[in-house]
């Protein structure tokens, strides 16, 4: 069965994007990630300005694969379910917030270790 990979590791936030949200691919930043909830709208440049930021978008997340025996090896679907683009950059925000207070931890224990 494919890995599931965790959202950190499939999205990147971004400034830059309608979303909020990039595609990482091989760890960089791609393409816009998600679409409008409502595809007609903005309809012009002046209307974007209405956009509530990302919440009028939303992405398809990987959350299960569904196989299928074809005699001898396995063809693999993805599921996907359609997430609000806000909760996804929540999510980053939670994850690089863990992991900047990992790492402030680390080098604490590093000094200390040194001082002993």
């Amino acid at each position: 069965m494919p890995e599931i990979k965790p959202w950190h590791e499939e999205f990147t936030l971004s400034d830059s994007s309608p979303s909020g949200l990039r595609l990482l691919v091989n760890g960089s930043p791609s393409v816009v990630a998600g679409c409008p909830k409502e595809v007609t709208w903005p309809h012009d440049k002046s209307m974007a300005q209405h956009c509530i930021w990302p919440r009028h978008y939303v992405v398809s997340a990987i959350v299960d694969w569904e196989g299928t025996d074809l005699g001898g090896f396995m063809a693999w679907d993805m599921e996907l379910q359609t997430v609000s683009a806000w909760v996804v950059r929540e999510i980053l925000l939670e994850h690089a917030e863990r992991a900047q207070q990992i790492q402030l931890l680390e080098q604490h224990l590093q000094q200390h270790l040194e001082v002993a």
